[in-house]
């Protein structure tokens, strides 16, 4: 008689079960490690971030202060500024009202000196008044005297 070599249908079956009861535990533990893994890269990623975020916040609050250390240097400078204008202005106000009474006096000296003056016979009507004992030449200098701001030459 001739030998069955076909396996029995319930052997078959058995050994088919196992490996894919075995393959659901390789399927189950790559799940399980993948799933590890996952919450590892996360927890490097949130940690990552969470420094990233952290130094840019603490670049950021530098950045904040040189602008306001910045800030406050230009508005000191521009301060500054106002008040050498202000002075400035006092000063060139001061010099102009100088100028302008020392013309007024140049101005009615002549004017005075034209009045005496006979224009019809082109001669003095009165000699011209002495100086006064508060008065000197260095006096009526000083009174035409060339302003600081003006180039001499």
């Amino acid at each position: 008689m001739a030998k069955n070599t076909s396996t029995n249908p319930n052997g078959a079956t058995a050994a088919k079960d196992r490996k894919l009861a075995q393959a659901e535990r390789k399927a189950a533990k790559i799940l399980d490690d993948a799933r590890r893994e996952a919450e590892r890269t996360r927890r490097q990623a949130e940690t990552e971030a969470a420094r990233i975020r952290a130094e840019a916040e603490e670049h950021a609050r530098r950045l904040v202060l040189d602008a306001r250390a910045s800030a406050d240097g230009v508005r000191a400078e521009g301060m500054d500024l106002v008040s050498h204008l202000r002075q400035m202005g006092d000063a060139l106000r001061s010099n102009a009202e100088r100028l302008l009474d020392d013309i007024q006096t140049i101005h009615s000296r002549m004017v005075g000196e034209l009045e005496r003056v006979d224009p019809a016979e082109g001669e003095q009507a009165a000699p011209a008044p002495e100086p006064d004992d508060h008065s000197s030449a260095d006096d009526e200098e000083e009174l035409l005297d060339v302003p600081d701001f003006v180039a001499r030459g």
